[in-house]
């Protein structure tokens, strides 16, 4: 009786998991005039956290977070930074504090993500690649 329960769950979710779990893309993205093609993780970490401030040609870096408690926000930071949203408070009240750093510009959704990266020199976001915006340019991609 379980042996047929587990081959007729096998059986069902592999014609669910096409639906269910189709693999969308995490994107960062940067506005055109930034001097960057290609991004990794440790690097687009550093830029998030404030590690870094200005990219190769000296322009300031902007980076644009999406508002606390996002789901996109959560699975960014997780998977790129390795921290959850209570490590990203704890970080950024820390440099709060000691008067060494402020977190990104927030805004309440991915179309302000892209309006801000779109106009603003040295600016870098980051959106679920279904947002198609061939105004901004794709420096990482992340598959979920």
């Amino acid at each position: 009786m379980m042996r047929r329960f587990l081959l007729l769950a096998a059986v069902a979710g592999s014609f669910l998991s096409p639906v269910a779990f189709a693999q969308t893309t995490l994107v960062v993205v940067v506005n055109r005039s930034v001097p960057v093609e290609r991004l990794d993780a440790a690097q687009a970490t550093q830029i998030f956290l404030r590690q870094v401030t200005t990219w190769p040609d000296g322009t300031r870096v902007q980076p644009v977070d999406l508002p606390e408690g996002s789901p996109l926000r959560a699975e960014f930071y997780s998977r790129v930074t390795g921290r959850s949203p209570g490590q990203l408070r704890a970080y950024w009240a820390r440099l709060a504090f000691t008067g060494m750093g402020l977190p990104p510009r927030e805004v309440a959704t991915v179309e302000e993500v892209r309006r801000f990266v779109r106009s603003t020199p040295g600016a870098i976001g980051y959106v679920d690649r279904s947002v198609n915006d061939p105004e901004l340019k794709s420096v990482l991609e992340l598959t979920r």
